[in-house]
Formats: structure tokens, sequence, C-alpha cells
């Protein structure tokens, strides 16, 4: 069966359908994502055959006429899309193929929405605020994806306290975090050169400075992890059962707090991280409801049938 994803220029979004996307090769079946041509490396880096979309808005996967194009020579039976390519529905309506919408933590359902097949969703009930309107999206469970990943060598070595992942991309929250961590017993990882560390800014003993820290290689390794509202980090988070501090106020981390899992705009509160059984109890609550949904497999053999 010829399956045809389309990923618009987002990794967090690609990355997204990629399980899915392996699931469908190894059951069989002949897979392309279709992207512009700024975000083919990115998909090539998936193991995915990729096509080149030459023409249409550079900035997004939105109604692409090139498309529907390549849908009416390839003649896909299956058009996968995310919340943010509806010209994967417009393309399977355009060969009368199934769409699929698979959602993430970046997007929401809409209630009322008509003209699209079967929609999955990676984010479990627990974390999707729904009036029950829109209620049509069935939950997948989220693999955690990003990308290609090397195991450091640090990495190699078992850590003698507890570790926790940062993630900032914004340098003036290295003060507050780095205050808070000062005395904490246990190992603070982040991708970050030293130069990114603001002047004045001190760099405790129990913080690791690194030049990579991929989530893939060092979640399964850590206790609790700090980011500033990274919906895709936050989801893989909660996947692997870990407490969580989002430094910003975003959508889906304030929903992670909500459920019990993790804190919001207090970086005082990194201690708690590894202290507080009820974050703990939270977060495994969370990763036991995301285990107990159907794998991408499944999904593949419902299309299939």
């Amino acid at each position: 069966m010829r399956v045809l994803l389309a990923a618009p220029s987002s990794p967090a979004r690609l990355h997204n359908l990629v399980p899915l996307a392996w699931a469908l090769r190894t059951a069989g079946h002949d897979v392309k994502i279709a992207g512009r041509p700024s975000f083919v490396d990115e998909i090539l880096r998936t193991g995915c055959v990729a096509v080149d979309l030459e023409s249409g808005d550079e900035t997004s996967l939105a109604e692409s006429a090139a498309l529907v194009e390549f849908a009416r020579l390839w003649r896909p039976a299956i058009v996968v899309s995310d919340g943010r390519a509806p010209a994967g529905t417009a393309a399977a309506r355009a060969v009368e193929a199934v769409a699929v919408r698979l959602l993430g933590a970046l997007d929401e359902p809409v209630a009322g929405e008509t003209g699209a097949g079967p929609t999955f969703d990676t984010v479990p009930p627990s974390l999707r605020v729904s009036d029950g309107s829109a209620g049509a999206a069935r939950a997948v469970r989220h693999v955690p994806y990003f990308g290609p990943a090397e195991v450091p060598t640090w990495l190699r070595r078992k850590a003698r306290r507890g570790r926790i992942l940062l993630s900032l991309t914004d340098a003036a929250l290295f003060g507050p975090v780095f205050d808070a961590v000062a005395r904490l017993d246990a190992e603070l990882v982040c991708a970050a050169r030293a130069e990114r560390i603001p002047d004045g800014v001190g760099v405790p003993a129990n913080v690791r400075l690194v030049d990579s820290a991929p989530p893939a290689a060092l979640l399964p390794t850590c206790a609790a992890v700090v980011h500033e509202g990274d919906a895709a980090l936050a989801l893989a988070a909660v996947t692997h059962g870990l407490p969580q501090l989002s430094l910003t106020e975003s959508v889906f981390a304030v929903r992670v707090a909500e459920a019990g899992a993790g804190v919001v705009a207090a970086p005082g509160r990194i201690q708690d991280l590894l202290a507080d059984e009820a974050l703990r109890t939270g977060a495994s609550a969370l990763q036991g409801e995301i285990a107990a949904l159907p794998a991408p497999r499944e999904v593949v053999a419902e299309l299939t049938r």
C-alpha cells in the first residue's frame, strides 16, 4: 500500500509523524514524506524517502498544488498529515485516498471539523482539554523521536546521583536555574557552551555543560526535566514518567502541572522534582496511561483493514 505523509517545515511536527511512518514501512508499505525544498534534508535524516515539493509557499505546507500534483502522479491509498498540513486532506480528496490526521502536543482538536478521515492523537486523554464536541480523535501511544542521536562518551558512565536535563534557549534563565540547583544533590546536564552563560552568572559544581544532550539518549537516565515550555520535550518527559518544571507558562506545560506531574514558572521549586512524591506519582500515572494506549503498529493494522 502506498502512503504519503505531508510534513510542515517544523522538526517537532515531522518528528511526531516519524513513528507512524516507521510502523508503516516495517509493515511492508511504501512510504514517502513530502515537504518543502529547505526541509528535505530534515526528512532524509528520519531514514524515510523524501518528496521535494519544489513549488508553492516555502513557509508552510497548506493547500499546496505541488502536493496534489504529486498525489495524482503517485496515487497513494492513504495521505497522512498533521494539524498544520491541511494540504494533506486536499491531496487525499483529489485522488480519492483515505485522509488521516495525526495530532501532537502542538495541535488541538477542532470542534466540528469536517473533510478529514480518521484522526489520531499522540497526546494522552488526561492532557487534552476537550468539551466533548471534538472528541473524534483516537488516542495512540506517543513514541518520542528527536532525530538521529549518538550516546556521548560521558553518558556511558553510571551517574552517581540523580540527573536533571536542562533545556534552555533564553540565556536570561540560566541565573535563576543555577541559583536553584547550586546546593541540590543532583547533576544538572545542559547542552550549552560556556560563552552562552551571561556575565556574572556562576556555574555551580553540580552543573555539567556539554556539547550535545540528545533527549533520546539522556531521558532514560534522568530523574527530572527542566525546560522553557518545549511541548515536544514535555511530552517525551511524560512518556518517560519524569516530573518536569517549565520555566514558562506554555499551554501544554500548564496541563502537565494540572495533571500533577509538573511545576510551572517556579525555578525555586526544582528540588521538588526530586523530593515531592506527589509529582513523581503524577508523572508515573501519565506514563502508565501512555503505555496502555495502542502502539503505532496497531494504527497501521487498523488503516490496512
